[in-house]
């Protein structure tokens, strides 16, 4: 018999195939049935198959454990996760967003950041440049000419925060503003964080008048870092978290918010990155059942307000009226604001583009 076929023998014992199966496939290759046994026979029995087979083994054993204890985990933390909730709701306040004037940042630290929980400050930015001077007039008196990034032809892709790279346009600022003016509702486009890269040169005075806000003088650290979102009513950010603190500051019109708890990662369908499956405004239970677990806090914020959202917590949020916002992320305490190490932001089930 060739040694190809004496190797294909090998593969077919080791992998589990019966003598029979074995048999039949070399019966129409030629070989009478006594040969076939003698070989079949001889391979059962020789050293390197059972050393092979024993190794087979022991791997399969090994693998099997780990997927156990992989399971194991996984099923604990979500049950873990799941008696956060419980506990959660032994606060009569839970799923209602606090409104506060904001105390000193340490103390702001021990009730909220270390926590892990939402609040809504209230009269901390009356002295800001950005709350009293912004209008989309003032823009235009600026940089009515500049060269800005935006978001464009949002409406057509189901995944279009996703996909955000594939939306960029490069636009003049006074034609984004007289186009946004004329909107009455769109989410089709929308300056966003992800434009940020060229923003900071193109609109020099907003960043200038936005560098040294700050709430009681000790919240943010500084050079600033953060983001500006302009749109007109209608633009929706889908449900997503942050791997960072963040404070989100109101500056023009109000927005619809709809926040998650970080303990809810279970029930939110997170397949790819820091995205949801789920349209937190309209959700399916048909198809997201487990999302009817979760806690939602509905509320809306205005101009003047800042929202923390910490590290985690899923957010989805709605233009009610023409908006721009500010965001905060370097925070005047000990350590990095940035948590995303670790986390796996692969999917099998979507790639970049999909939808286009």
């Amino acid at each position: 018999m060739e040694d190809r076929w004496r190797h294909w023998i090998a593969k077919c014992i080791i992998a589990g195939n019966s003598h029979d199966y074995i048999a039949r496939f070399l019966l129409e290759k030629g070989y009478v049935e006594a040969e076939i046994m003698s070989e079949i026979s001889a391979a059962e029995s020789h050293p390197y198959i059972n050393g092979a087979r024993e190794l087979l083994d022991r791997k399969l054993a090994k693998a099997a454990d780990v997927g156990f204890y992989t399971n194991k985990a996984a099923n604990n933390q979500a049950w873990l996760l799941e008696r956060y909730e419980r506990l959660a709701r032994l606060d009569p306040n839970f799923g209602e967003i606090q409104r506060i004037e904001p105390p000193p940042f340490e103390e702001f630290i021990q009730r909220y950041i270390a926590v892990n929980r939402p609040v809504l400050l209230t009269g901390c930015m009356e002295d800001w440049k950005p709350y009293k001077a912004w209008t989309f007039d003032y823009f235009r008196r600026h940089h009515q000419d500049s060269t800005v990034g935006i978001q464009d032809g949002r409406g057509s892709d189901p995944f279009y925060e996703q996909n955000q790279k594939f939306h960029r346009k490069e636009v003049r600022f006074g034609d984004f503003l007289d186009r946004l003016e004329r909107t009455d509702s769109s989410n089709d486009f929308y300056m966003t964080a992800g434009n940020m890269s060229t923003h900071r040169a193109a609109l020099s005075q907003l960043f200038d008048d936005a560098e040294n806000i700050n709430i009681r003088g000790d919240y943010f650290e500084f050079p600033a870092e953060g983001s500006l979102w302009i749109g007109p009513k209608g633009t929706v950010t889908p449900l997503h978290f942050d791997m960072i603190n963040n404070f989100f500051c109101q500056i023009r019109g109000s927005k619809r918010v709809r926040l998650v708890p970080s303990w809810s990662m279970p029930w939110v369908y997170n397949d790819y990155h820091v995205y949801s499956d789920v349209d937190a405004a309209n959700p399916d239970f048909d198809h997201h059942p487990l999302f009817s677990n979760v806690t939602m806090y509905d509320f809306v914020v205005y101009p003047g307000e800042v929202l923390f959202i910490p590290m985690g917590w899923w957010h989805h949020l709605e233009s009610l009226e023409p908006t721009v916002s500010l965001t905060r992320k370097r925070l005047n305490h000990a350590g990095n604001n940035a948590y995303g190490g670790g986390f796996i932001q692969e999917s099998k089930n979507f790639t970049l583009g999909q939808g286009l």
